[in-house]
This record gives structure tokens, sequence and C-alpha cells, in this order.
């Protein structure tokens, strides 16, 4: 049974993918996909952390004896990234069409129980206020009244195309993409056990088909935000994904924290040229809020 190697989304905010070794009364987590957090099981239902492992230095903080079944999965792991555990997923609901529209959690399957569900959609942590989007800055120019933080528009905008009364509904996902629905909140007669096909979910975080240009172009900017990310993502479409590689260089301290992690990419000449640009400029970048870290 162990060690295993699967890989969890950190979501609503969304911020990135976590990597896990678990050998059941320990495990090394990472976020970057070269510093190893080890985590051990105190045998009262407490995780309490024991040390730290890095790519190619080995055991920085901790005791080697204590650690010798997690520090030999380490060393012994498969390739990065490893595959996705977390096959079901919580997705808010458009209040017109009934359809998945942004992504709330997501858990694998052994670890999943009913319990209550907050519908509410949030675009990041509350302390990152970092967040431009270059459509809703082009609206308000030369408007002396737009002051609300554009974080605080695109929450706004997403959240109230499910009100009133959201609903959000347990998706189990198939291998096609498709997903089968189980329980959730305020759900419709016939919602539970409805199959949904893989065009119905929305590729990235948020649905990207709005009846409004503006709501759509907003959209868009945030995952463009995202963009090393999301680009953790491994079901992307390859026209996505070099969506994404191309805005991934305007966020270099992220790309460079992501890179490690990513499944797959589609111009590697130019990533290889963002990630050097971006050894230059995170040393001068400072007050980015670190995802990895929240």
């Amino acid at each position: 049974m162990y060690p295993r190697y699967y890989a969890l989304r950190r979501l609503n905010p969304y911020r990135g993918v976590i990597q896990m070794v678990d050998v059941g009364e320990a495990l090394a987590l990472s976020y970057d996909g070269l510093t190893w957090h080890l985590r051990a099981d105190d045998g009262y239902g407490w995780v309490r952390p024991i040390g730290v492992w890095v790519d190619g230095e080995g055991l920085k903080l901790g005791h080697a004896q204590e650690q010798a079944e997690i520090l030999s999965a380490l060393e012994t792991r498969p390739a990065l990234p490893f595959p996705l555990a977390d096959q079901l997923e919580l997705w808010l609901l458009n209040k017109e069409t009934g359809l998945p529209m942004a992504l709330l959690a997501a858990e694998r399957p052994s670890r999943h129980s009913p319990q209550a569900i907050d519908p509410e959609w949030h675009p990041f942590v509350l302390s990152y206020t970092g967040f431009r989007s270059s459509t809703l800055a082009a609206r308000d120019e030369g408007n002396p009244y737009a002051g609300t933080p554009h974080r605080d528009t695109l929450a706004r905008l997403v959240n109230q195309a499910a009100r009133p009364y959201a609903a959000a509904q347990w998706f189990r996902r198939t291998v096609e993409g498709g997903g089968e629905g189980l329980e959730g909140l305020r759900l419709e007669p016939g919602w539970q056990g409805r199959r949904l096909t893989v065009e119905t979910f929305p590729e990235l975080i948020v649905s990207e088909r709005w009846n409004n240009r503006l709501e759509q172009s907003v959209i868009n900017d945030y995952h463009l935000w995202l963009a090393p990310l999301l680009l953790l993502l491994p079901s992307l479409s390859d026209a996505t994904r070099e969506r994404l590689e191309a805005a991934a260089i305007a966020r270099p301290r992220w790309l460079l924290k992501a890179h490690r992690l990513l499944p797959k990419v589609v111009s590697a000449d130019r990533l290889n040229a963002g990630l050097v640009a971006a050894k230059l400029q995170v040393a001068a970048a400072e007050g980015e809020t670190d995802f990895f870290a929240n």
C-alpha cells in the first residue's frame, strides 16, 4: 500500500497543486517540487512537523533516524508531477443553467463524506490585493469614483451569477472528463445522479462562457494572472496551455516556483527564456504574496 505518490489541488482560492508522498504515519508535501515539508501523525489526531528535506541537499531539519521511511520514499520517488488524486469536485452552479461555473473544492474519493457546503467562491486569499484586470482598468479610466479593488469586483461577478440562493454540487469526474452528479446544496430534482459531458465543465477554475463580453474578459484576465499556477493542471488543451505559457512570464516569482511541476510544455524555448528573465527579475520583486505559503 505504501508509499503513495499523488497530488492535490489547493482550492477556494486556487493556489496551485501540492505534491504528496505518503508512507502511512508520515508524509511529505511540497509546493514547488524542491522543498519538502515532513509531517507525522502523533497518534492523537494531530499532524505535527518533523523536518524539512530539500531535493539535492537532503535533510535540512529533523532527525534522519526518526524519518528513515519517509526519507527513503522521497529519495526513490517517481518523476514529478504526481497524478492528481482528487477526482471528486465541488462546483458552484450557474443560477440560469444549473451547470458547473466555478470550482470550490476537490477531494480524494476515499476521504469524501457529506458535509456542510459554503457556496462562496474566492479568487484570492484575503491578504492578496495585487490583482489588476486590464479590462476593469480600461472601464474605470477617468472615473473618479472607481475605487473597488479588482479582486472584489471579480468575486462579486462570479458569485452573483449563482445568486440568490446559490447552489453547489459534488461531481465524480471520469477519465474522459465528464462527471456524475452527487450530493450538494439546493439541488433541483433529478440533478443528483445526472451525467454531464466534458464540454459542460470549465477547463480552468471559472467558466469563460458569459453573456457579457466585459464579464468574459475579466475572467480571462483572472486566468492569465494565475497562469503559472494554472499550468500545473494536467488536462489542459494545447491551445489553453499555450495561452497560459505566454502569460506566465508576467508572474516571474510564481513561474520560478511552479516550473518543476509542469506536466507539459508547449513552447520550451519561450518558457526557458521566461525562466531566465524571471531569475533576473525575482530578486528585485517585492510585496507579492507567496501563494504557495498560504
